[in-house]
């Protein structure tokens, strides 16, 4: 099973007990295998623009530090790889951090075994809450 964390948009003109599920985002609480294939694009689909400045000069820092040692090119592709693995491991952090920063609050913790289910049961807990 894992954990999934549930963010909603903190509204000021929406009472706190309406419950609006437009802007549920629903983040997995783990590795991101697809951050670690493609961290570039990832992080681009996630507008993740600070990481990915971040990443982006961590690379060419390697790429360049490689180039003026004269490091062996298996070297540098290890600690490219290390890159990657860094924004595998956090990049689930990164968006829950981006997402507070756009004004969004965790509002649950949720464990299931995907995303859907995670949905599933944070919105049947809101549907019995209200049922009372």
């Amino acid at each position: 099973m894992l954990t999934y964390t549930a963010h909603r948009k903190a509204d000021p003109l929406i009472p706190d007990h309406t419950i609006d599920h437009q802007g549920i985002v629903f983040i997995k609480d783990g590795f991101a295998w697809l951050a670690l294939i493609l961290p570039f694009f990832w992080m681009l689909w996630h507008r993740l623009w600070l990481p990915l400045a971040g990443y982006l000069a961590a690379v060419t820092l390697i790429a360049v530090a490689g180039y003026l040692l004269s490091l062996p090119d298996g070297l540098t592709g290890t600690i490219g790889l290390l890159a990657n693995l860094f924004v595998g491991l956090e990049g689930n952090n990164f968006r829950r951090r981006a997402l507070r920063k756009r004004g969004y609050e965790e509002i649950a913790d949720i464990v299931a075994d995907n995303g859907e289910e995670a949905s599933y049961r944070y919105f049947a807990a809101q549907i019995s809450n209200q049922n009372g």
